[in-house]
């Protein structure tokens, strides 16, 4: 794996780690709901399926 492809794998994991950390979990721990669902949990799952789609957008480039 090449040098640059690895190093945006460890920001995307570094920004998911800031993110799920308390100081912005803290922002959506509120009575607000989106669609039905609490925004603490709209929060948690959008972030991870953005992170998802962004490490295997990340991982095909690494495989072309």
């Amino acid at each position: 794996m090449k040098k640059r492809h690895q190093q945006k794998l460890v920001v995307l994991a570094a920004v998911l780690f800031l993110l799920w950390n308390v100081p912005f979990v803290t922002i959506f721990d509120v009575d607000f709901q989106i669609l039905g669902f609490p925004a603490f949990y709209v929060f948690i799952f959008l972030s991870w399926l953005v992170s998802s789609i962004v490490a295997y957008r990340i991982l095909k480039k690494f495989y072309e």
